[in-house]
């Protein structure tokens, strides 16, 4: 019960200073690494049908002509992270994607677990969705939709169905359409991730998008690998870049 009052007490501080990620602190102490050459994709493992280098970015990219018949995921193999800080900088167009963190391989090419979420922003009058899921709290292949853009959630066990967890939105980091707002849609965006413990919290160009406490034992996971995802259906791409992490001491 301390563990709940103390990461309350941690969200109070992030709703009082409106969610600037100057008011998530990081280990200073530790220096990031890099996991991109900006050459080529080594360190990394990919359907080379839909990932390549290109102009010091790694690209991502499906075509009607050169679909994914399913989510497929570029998948970092240089080991797993358990604590750490995440940054990398991205663009998106088209379609869905995120980045996995403390997930596991469920098969070639394929992953489930923890997500941040990035996607484009698609104008209604295309049919299509506006970003509803860019910062959000994701768990792939699992327990699905956990935190939305602008919440900040405790997640815990529900013994009846351990795939629906029970979440309790305890409080806001922000209005979802101004945190949206804060992508730029024709330019590079900094993502910034840290797990620390069970607490997550997701930042896109400085702005925390939103927070996930994960109490439900029979689900989380302390530690596994990065991936990218590719979302199967329209032909989307995206670009990476500046891919680096540092892991947290105790």
């Amino acid at each position: 019960m301390a563990t709940v009052t103390k990461l309350l007490q941690s969200l109070l501080l992030l709703t009082v200073c409106a969610c600037s990620a100057s008011d998530v602190i990081g280990d200073d102490s530790v220096p990031f690494q890099s996991l991109f050459n900006g050459e080529d994709l080594s360190g990394w493992d990919g359907d080379p049908r839909f990932w390549t280098v290109r102009d010091g970015a790694i690209v991502g990219e499906t075509t009607k002509d050169n679909a994914a018949e399913k989510n497929t995921f570029l998948i970092y193999r240089g080991g797993e992270f358990s604590d750490f800080e995440l940054k990398f900088e991205y663009q998106v167009t088209g379609y869905n994607s995120g980045v996995q963190y403390r997930s596991r391989e469920l098969g070639k090419w394929n992953v489930g677990g923890y997500q941040a979420d990035f996607e484009a922003r698609w104008h209604p009058s295309d049919n299509g969705p506006v970003d509803k899921f860019s910062g959000m709290f994701f768990d792939e292949q699992g327990r699905m939709f956990l935190g939305q853009r602008g919440d900040a959630v405790i997640v815990r066990s529900n013994e009846a169905d351990p795939k629906k967890p029970i979440i309790e939105k305890v409080a806001t980091v922000g209005d979802p359409a101004e945190l949206e707002s804060q992508i730029r849609r024709d330019d590079w965006n900094e993502y910034r991730i840290i797990a620390n413990g069970f607490q997550f919290t997701h930042i896109i160009n400085d702005r925390v998008m939103a927070v996930g406490f994960d109490e439900d034992r029979q689900n989380r996971k302390a530690s596994g690998i990065l991936a990218f995802q590719l979302h199967s259906g329209p032909p989307m791409q995206i670009k990476l870049r500046r891919l680096r992490i540092r892991e947290l001491q105790e």
